[in-house]
């Protein structure tokens, strides 16, 4: 099938498998894109029809990439089965799936071979049996205002020369998959751009600070789900080091910095010792610090590692708090009526509620310009899940 027909099927596959993956506890992104670093510049080379991230009860992340393909028969089967393994180890993703309206036997032989997983348009519709209590539109899946607003952001976007798109491009997208490290140091650049006067214009101002807040949860769920390893002391010294070299794990860099310090420190003793010698007096000064200068720590580090701490603490209901934020942010504040669903309950509860607000209070630290923005989301009701649901929630 092609054309504008065959597309519109496509898409409605992504949407119906994208509402599936979030029904089953994944955040979940329709065409995200994937960018590779050419010159120092991003450059997209590809997109994924459906992302899916969901952490573990240790917080730690699984990342799910699909194809969705509304063509028939065995036609491109096995190349986009070969393309989609290749994609999986270039985005280091966990899981990666093909929907296709039918499949063939020789296409699940390959499939298996090459550990992808290869569903048809039926065995999907199956899936969707027990879902009916799930919204078809909602947050970022579907037909709804956020994918209007969007629009709308991208155009506004394209009129303000101080926000660099590529860092905006970056907290929206590759942020989810990111280092913690690369995500606060886009925070704060973000936090700079913001502070000197750029001032942003709805919607673009909402779906921004949604997406800083998104990008700031995951970051710290990530570091929740390292500090098991390394604890939180050596979690935060990563991130330090990230922040400064680039790499979290070497230390070189700042060796380096720290002998040239004692070296020059040791040159400005031996020079006040010869004016004494001299008979004259010593000229004191501060001595400046190569390591000062290169450290980015921003001051409220201690903020998002509180955060990312008591997140590790509450895994059960910090799992959920991406679906949350999204149901929250991108449909509550946006005008939706999708979050209120009943098959949504158990992700507005009290302990939710409480988990936004350490969240609120860390971004408030990092990019107060955007903060008020979210503001709004103090008034929803955080007090729909019920005792059993949510202890079932925490099971799951």
């Amino acid at each position: 099938m092609t054309g504008r027909a065959g597309k519109e099927k496509g898409d409605e596959l992504e949407r119906r498998f994208a509402r599936a993956e979030f029904a089953d506890g994944a955040l979940v992104r329709v065409r995200h894109p994937v960018t590779q670093s050419v010159g120092g510049r991003p450059r997209t080379v590809t997109d994924i029809d459906v992302l899916s991230i969901d952490f573990d009860s240790r917080l730690r992340p699984h990342i799910g990439i699909s194809e969705c393909k509304s063509t028939r028969g065995q036609s491109g089967e096995q190349d986009r089965l070969l393309w989609l393994r290749g994609l999986q180890e270039l985005v280091g993703a966990d899981r990666s799936a093909l929907v296709r309206q039918t499949v063939t036997e020789a296409g699940r032989g390959v499939a298996r071979h090459i550990g992808v997983d290869l569903f048809a348009s039926s065995e999907l519709e199956r899936r969707e049996q027990v879902l009916e209590h799930v919204p078809q539109h909602f947050a970022a899946i579907g037909e709804t205002s956020f994918k209007e607003e969007s629009a709308a952001a991208d155009q506004q976007l394209k009129k303000i020369g101080d926000l660099p798109s590529g860092l905006v491009s970056f907290l929206r997208h590759d942020a989810l998959l990111a280092d913690p490290h690369r995500v606060l140091g886009a925070l704060l650049t973000l936090d700079e751009v913001t502070r000197i006067g750029t001032v942003l214009p709805n919607p673009l101002a909402k779906l921004l600070a949604g997406h800083v807040l998104q990008a700031l949860v995951s970051a710290a769920l990530r570091a929740g789900g390292r500090t098991d390893t390394v604890g939180a002391e050596g979690t935060r010294r990563e991130i330090e080091q990230g922040l400064n070299t680039g790499d979290p794990h070497d230390r070189q860099i700042l060796r380096v910095a720290e002998m040239a310090d004692a070296l020059l420190r040791e040159e400005l003793v031996t020079i006040h010792q010869a004016y004494r010698v001299a008979g004259a007096p010593p000229v004191e000064r501060p001595v400046p610090s190569v390591r000062d200068a290169m450290s980015q720590t921003p001051t409220w580090l201690v903020n998002f590692m509180d955060l990312a701490e008591r997140l590790r603490r509450r895994s059960p209901i910090a799992r959920q708090l991406p679906q949350t934020i999204d149901l929250a942010v991108f449909d509550a504040l946006l005008g939706g009526d999708a979050w209120k669903a009943p098959a949504f309950d158990h992700l507005f509860a009290r302990e939710h509620r409480q988990a936004l607000g350490i969240a609120m209070e860390c971004l408030s630290k990092a990019v107060p310009e955007l903060t008020k923005h979210l503001l709004p989301l103090t008034d929803l009701p955080f007090d729909r899940a019920t005792t059993a649901s949510l202890s079932q929630s925490k099971h799951q």
